[in-house]
């Protein structure tokens, strides 16, 4: 794969100086020069404060998060905003950046996680994949739950959906002419037939489970419905 050399200045502190020098910053080439300029965005100039994994200290409380739940710098924060923004028809663009193993910008566990612990560094690419899954990461709303007969079944994810799909490349592909919108609900109605599929325990659990699904649908229709009025005004 070509890539294309896009230009950045990051600062290199040392024990006695401080001293600013411009260097090379390689982003792979998607056919798309706006996409690639927004992706470079994502790589962060400041490193993660913390490593991967284990509890999420009480003294770093207030200490950088912001109000997306992020642990990142403006230009990063500025970068998500504009590719989330971004049309489907681009995505296709987006999937060639999913290897980026660059850091990006940390998180306190899974999104949608009911525990949120534990801390995470995220890489480009995998803030690209929770771009193109637009908060789906985690809409089942539990862990692992027993359907009749005794069996453990966890909830249907993102992933699941693009390998019924052929791959995250065919996906892209398959999207390109739609919005959003209609994108999020294919999948919410996915995620419900594959919950019926596993089947539940009782008539209760059968409406606990959908009624999440459900809910998320609801919450669809009122953001086209938003949408549609600032389309109006």
């Amino acid at each position: 794969m070509r890539s294309i050399l896009l230009t950045t200045w990051l600062a290199f502190v040392g024990p006695a100086l401080s001293a600013e020098r411009e260097i090379k910053v390689e982003v792979a080439e998607s056919g798309s020069t706006a996409v690639d300029a927004l992706v470079l965005g994502l790589v962060s100039k400041r490193p993660a404060p913390l490593p991967a994994g284990g509890d999420f200290p009480i003294s770093f409380h207030g200490g950088g998060l912001l109000n997306s739940g992020r642990y990142s710098t403006d230009e990063v924060e500025a970068a998500v905003r504009k590719l989330e923004a971004i049309p489907p028809k681009e995505y296709a663009h987006l999937v060639e950046h999913l290897n980026d193993d660059r850091y990006s910008y940390s998180v306190i566990g899974p999104h949608g996680s009911p525990t949120n612990s534990g801390w995470e560094n995220r890489t480009v690419g995998e803030a690209v994949y929770d771009i193109l899954i637009h908060r789906m990461r985690w809409v089942g709303g539990y862990k692992m739950r027993e359907v009749a007969g005794g069996k453990d079944v966890m909830p249907p994810t993102f992933g699941d959906y693009i390998e019924t799909q052929g791959g995250m490349e065919k996906w892209a592909e398959s999207v390109a002419a739609l919005t959003r919108v209609e994108i999020d609900r294919r999948f919410l109605d996915w995620c419900i037939q594959e919950e019926e599929k596993a089947g539940f325990q009782d008539a209760e659990q059968r409406e606990w489970v959908l009624g999440r699904y459900e809910e998320k649908k609801r919450e669809l229709e009122k953001a086209k419905g938003a949408e549609g009025g600032k389309a109006g005004e």
